[in-house]
């Protein structure tokens, strides 16, 4: 499945360690629990702490006043959230047999990263965002539990043809070729210099040439200025809209952008094209399951939500079972 099948949950377990190390069986004055079990108020409070620290040294003055004391509850209730969660997904990876995976592809995925690093910068940026090695390499299991579980409750999932086909009937634009333009262009400081060169080139100049010479966009410039093949919202508006009025072989006039004055020639043109069902058929097969295992985790994800007995302590908030978070009292 498509990592973004597991957006929802990674997310929502991203910044807390993985739930089987901060609860326990019998600790008191839990901060709550997880189908009876009980969480560590020392693992909510040092989360808690540890996200108000981040957002003290993103904004010193943020945490001030009304606002500030607002900004520490939704934060209280974001950490229950993920730790809740987090819990609950800790608990099925167990059940459904991938626990063991998960740790041992979190091990992995730290030592390759220290190793990419390098020990120093590695622990400097543990260090930045105030967790240590073993909470860091709780956070990645917690992320390869959900991908693992999202796998294990999507297997076996498919589309007929007959599906595939209505699927790409309605979602034609997912399939087809936008518009697009392979353009080449000059940039320069001030409008005098563009309409110097620009004179040149009505004048005989080869556009190439002049790129090379002149333009200066370093990644281009050895390249007589091609740009490669563009497509509209990829670029700056005022390139785009000049780009995208030229016939194929034409040249701007000088073209005002956020970059500083360009000139454009356009090298091709394609119109947009949406192809036939028999050529697009495995890619919308693809889609269509992905799409399908994605709501078939997504459903998953509310049930086990909806079902799960959460108790949260007072003056946190209260766990709501259609939405799978913690929310404000009232």
């Amino acid at each position: 499945m498509r990592p973004v099948a597991y957006a929802a949950a990674v997310a929502a377990v991203a910044f807390t360690l993985v739930a089987s190390s901060l609860l326990s069986a019998g600790c008191s004055g839990s901060a709550f629990t997880v189908n009876g079990r009980r969480v560590s108020p020392d693992g909510f409070h040092r989360a808690v702490a540890r996200r108000i620290a981040l957002l003290k040294i993103k904004d010193p003055g943020g945490l001030k006043g009304a606002r500030g004391k607002s900004l520490e509850r939704e934060t209280e209730r974001s950490v229950a959230t993920e730790m809740i969660r987090s819990a609950l997904l800790d608990e099925q990876g167990a059940k459904l047999g991938v626990s063991a995976a998960a740790a041992a592809e979190a091990s992995k995925q730290l030592e390759e990263e220290r190793a990419k690093l390098g020990d120093d910068a590695f622990d400097k940026r543990l260090a930045t965002q105030r967790l240590t090695e073993p909470e860091y390499r709780l956070q990645i299991q917690d992320k390869v539990t959900v991908k693992l579980l999202g796998e294990k409750v999507s297997a076996g999932v498919t589309a007929s043809e007959d599906e595939a086909e209505s699927y790409y009937l309605t979602h034609k634009d997912l399939f087809g070729a936008s518009a697009m333009v392979h353009a080449a262009h000059i940039v320069f400081d001030t409008e005098g210099q563009a309409q110097m060169v620009l004179d040149q080139l009505k004048s005989g100049e080869d556009f190439s040439k002049m790129a090379g010479l002149v333009s200066r966009d370093v990644s281009s410039r050895g390249n007589g200025g091609d740009m490669g093949w563009i497509e509209k919202g990829t670029v700056d508006p005022a390139l785009e809209q000049a780009a995208f009025s030229l016939a194929t072989g034409q040249t701007s006039g000088v073209v005002k952008t956020a970059d500083g004055y360009q000139i454009v020639k356009v090298l091709e043109r394609r119109d947009a094209y949406t192809p036939p069902y028999s050529e697009v058929r495995d890619k919308v097969m693809r889609t269509l399951v992905n799409t399908k295992k994605d709501e078939r985790f997504s459903d998953w994800l509310r049930t086990l939500y909806a079902n799960a007995s959460v108790s949260v302590a007072d003056g946190v908030g209260r766990w709501d079972p259609a939405l799978g978070m913690v929310v404000q009292k009232g």
